[in-house]
């Protein structure tokens, strides 16, 4: 079949804690590679009205972005991609990130990583970096190799991503969030489609979809726009802070784990923040992708309080002064 090669400008918007083996900051395409992947699979599950098999489902993936445990059906990837430095950009900053001085607040469950800072690794090995936001560092050509019957589902894919996707660590947080120019935003109308309703989301544990609840998408945007990153991450921060605080006390219940959580049995947060550009400046978009707690997390909550969780985070950005619902 025919190859076709697509390029992407993309460009993060907040400094992005994404590294090699040593966790020096540095552009790589194995995250961008699973990137696609996550957003194919919720394109994957709304072109199948979100009734799916995950066996077909990971078998389709695995024929596509290429498997080694698929039975007599090994293959390479049919997608293929490489990041080059644009015009302009000298190429000492594939070398290593420079962003430094992120201030922290604690890492405990009421900000859960809300402003995540460079972390003091001791020994020999030096502090963390991230990649530059606002800067030549931060921007690159994604070129993607594929087959002409593909193109129609890897524009959707770069859709998503421009409207939601977030790399590297503390990503669910606004850390990593990446912009791709030149892509027609997704209107609220067109997010529809990869939404269902909120308490069908939570009989599942992993994040198939975006939320819709009786007040509608769950996905709310600031009313204000921000002339940096640092002031939008600010304005995260105490608004993550908030919402988790919500959720320390409810009926006499500790209802935060719902929202993620660190340590031996980790489980990132379904509810996730990103920055996002307009013409007047940088905004804040949050998003549900809510999921029961998987069963290897090791932790649990019962059906009951987990929704109940989820009707206090809406009802607490809902009644947020700073945010409103996409609608």
């Amino acid at each position: 079949m025919k190859m076709i090669e697509r390029r992407y400008t993309v460009r993060f918007l907040t400094p992005a804690f994404l590294g090699d083996a040593l966790q020096n900051a540095r552009w790589r395409t194995p995250p961008f590679k699973h990137l696609l992947r996550e957003w194919w699979r919720v394109a994957y599950a709304a072109e199948h009205g979100f009734r799916i098999r995950v066996p077909d489902m990971r078998r389709e993936e695995g024929l596509l972005f290429g498997n080694a445990w698929l039975d007599g059906e090994y293959n390479k990837s049919k997608v293929r991609i490489r990041l080059e430095t644009p015009n302009g950009v000298p190429t000492q900053a594939w070398i290593r990130g420079k962003q430094k001085g992120v201030a922290p607040l604690s890492t405990g469950l009421d900000t859960s990583y809300a402003w995540f800072g460079l972390a003091k690794r001791g020994g020999n090995l030096p502090d963390r970096t991230a990649i530059k936001a606002d800067d030549k560092e931060g921007v690159r050509v994604l070129c993607a190799a594929y087959t002409d019957e593909m193109d129609g589902r890897m524009k959707e894919i770069m859709r998503l991503i421009d409207a939601f996707g977030l790399l590297g660590s503390r990503s669910r947080g606004g850390w990593g969030a990446l912009h791709v120019e030149g892509i027609e935003p997704l209107g609220a109308q067109e997010i529809r489609r990869y939404a269902r309703p909120l308490d069908q989301c939570l009989q599942h544990d992993w994040a198939m979809s975006l939320a819709v609840d009786n007040q509608g998408l769950c996905v709310w945007q600031s009313q204000s726009r921000f002339k940096s990153w640092s002031d939008a991450m600010r304005s995260v921060a105490s608004l993550r802070k908030a919402v988790r605080t919500k959720l320390k006390n409810v009926e006499r219940k500790d209802l935060r784990q719902a929202l993620g959580f660190a340590g031996k049995g980790r489980m990132p947060s379904p509810l996730r923040w990103k920055i996002v550009p307009d013409s007047n400046g940088l905004f804040i978009r949050v998003f549900a992708m809510p999921h029961k707690l998987p069963a290897d997390s090791g932790a649990s909550m019962s059906d009951e309080n987990l929704k109940l969780a989820w009707k206090t985070v809406c009802k607490a950005l809902d009644t947020a002064g700073a945010l409103q619902r996409v609608s």
